[in-house]
């Protein structure tokens, strides 16, 4: 028998562990580079959607105020405060001495303590004497009528005198609103787009965004220039600005953004 058992060198040994080590190192490398490409586009993505939502949420809300009604109470370039339609209805009755407004039914029941806007036509043939009349909704009627249709009977607070003078027809809309300012808003140290009521705390609805510039408003008037009168808006240009502590393949922070257009109803 031959008894010559050989085994592997030390050098080999060293060969062979030298060429494990640098496919490992390799094979790691490659598995950090995809988790940095997969981190940076997954920060890209939510970018993109979060200045797309942003965007979506305040075309819902601005493109509905009337800037020559007077819904624009402020603005500036980081925010605005407006007053947002929520309810709406059609006077079928109206009662100037009490007042009470009885309204169609288009939607959700207006409630106690909304803030309305009702419309005063006054002369039908001339629309420079209208007027939207300004009241607060002091009690609520569900069980009214208007003909064969459901309707609601809305008592007014102290806009008996402005009933009187001025004439708020049948027909005429109804408005309910709530007063909001859109800006940026801090959630647990990250920046958001946040709305804050009249009275109340800020709430953030979409982010986070770039806490230096993460919204920038421009208003321009019926001829596209820039505007500071409220009543003169017509429409506002809105830019929205994500910031990640993501790094891209450049080793720049991953950010995004979104500029729009709002034609607002007047």
């Amino acid at each position: 028998m031959n008894g010559d058992r050989r085994g592997f060198t030390l050098v080999e040994m060293l060969v062979v562990t030298v060429l494990g080590a640098l496919v490992l190192l390799a094979s790691l490398q490659v598995l950090i580079t995809n988790q940095r490409t997969y981190t940076a586009q997954s920060a890209q993505i939510q970018g993109q959607q979060t200045t797309r939502a942003a965007l979506d949420v305040l075309f819902g809300e601005l493109r509905e105020i009337s800037a020559q009604g007077g819904d624009i109470i402020s603005m500036s370039s980081t925010s605005i405060t407006v007053r947002s339609m929520r309810n709406f209805g059609v006077a079928c009755a109206v009662a100037p001495a009490t007042p009470t407004v009885t309204a169609l039914k288009v939607g959700n029941w207006f409630e106690v303590g909304d803030s309305v806007f009702i419309f005063a036509d006054n002369r039908e043939n001339i629309s420079s004497d209208d007027d939207w009349i300004l009241a607060r909704v002091t009690s609520v009627d569900t069980t009214a009528a208007c003909g064969a249709s459901q309707g609601t009977r809305l008592t007014l607070a102290g806009q008996a005198a402005k009933f009187a003078a001025d004439s708020v027809r049948v027909g005429a809309p109804v408005r309910s609103f709530i007063r909001y300012t859109y800006g940026l808003v801090t959630e647990s140290g990250d920046t958001y787009l946040g709305r804050t009521p009249a009275s109340g705390a800020a709430a953030p609805i979409v982010g986070p965004l770039s806490p230096s510039n993460g919204i920038e408003f421009t208003y321009l008037d019926a001829l596209g220039a820039v505007t500071a009168v409220t009543t003169d808006v017509r429409q506002i240009t809105v830019k929205i600005r994500t910031a990640s502590g993501v790094m891209n393949s450049l080793g720049q922070p991953v950010k995004d953004s979104v500029t729009g257009r709002i034609y607002t109803r007047n």
